[in-house]
């Protein structure tokens, strides 16, 4: 399961083993450059804003790592169930959030990712942070909201290298909704010292 609230209902993300399958490659390049699905249906909670940033390389690199993983059958939970007004406002055309699962008008995915500079940190910056720190990467504004990521601009190198990696925050302890703690310490470790150092100083020039 992916979330569940009374405004949206059972939002289930599906056991992609089970559902490869419908897609060919380009199919799969379509699904993350353009929120294109297999059948039409909207591609919900799919952060397609951010994905739409990855090189055509690595959309290739995930596809051949999803081809290569074992049938896993029977895993996924229940099927998603939409509540009434979810449903009514994406058959409308009228959620605020439909635009998030679609690209910008004229976006142009690079071929390859970046390697070195300013240019690698801005893409791992808009290919990975701004699910949660908004597609601009200046916070969606809530009080209970990922920040603006000028923020990051209160830690030294040091202190971002120990967030990344552990999640730990530069006053100590976790994140204050433990969120950005808990993304850190599972996806972002794997990040290379370099890869840490291009973000921050990216962030750091915004």
């Amino acid at each position: 399961m992916f979330l569940e609230d009374p405004a949206q209902g059972l939002i289930v993300a599906p056991n992609l083993t089970e559902r490869r399958h419908l897609y060919t490659d380009d199919g799969l390049a379509a699904l993350l450059h353009e929120g294109r699905t297999h059948d039409g249906h909207v591609p919900w909670s799919m952060p397609i804003q951010m994905f739409q940033h990855l090189s055509h390389q690595e959309v290739r690199d995930i596809t051949a790592w999803l081809r290569s993983l074992p049938d896993v059958a029977g895993s996924a939970p229940e099927a998603s169930a939409w509540s009434p007004e979810l449903t009514a406002t994406i058959a409308d055309g009228s959620h605020e959030w439909l635009p998030d699962m679609k690209p910008s008008p004229g976006n142009v995915p690079p071929a390859a990712p970046p390697t070195e500079g300013l240019a690698l940190g801005r893409h791992l910056a808009f290919t990975s942070c701004s699910e949660c720190h908004a597609w601009d990467l200046n916070g969606w504004g809530g009080p209970t909201d990922a920040p603006n990521l000028v923020v990051a601009k209160a830690y030294t190198l040091e202190q971002f290298t120990r967030l990344m990696r552990t999640g730990e925050v530069a006053a100590g302890g976790q994140s204050a909704s433990g969120m950005m703690s808990k993304v850190a310490a599972s996806r972002y470790s794997v990040l290379t010292d370099a890869e840490i150092a291009a973000l921050k100083v990216y962030l750091d020039s915004r």
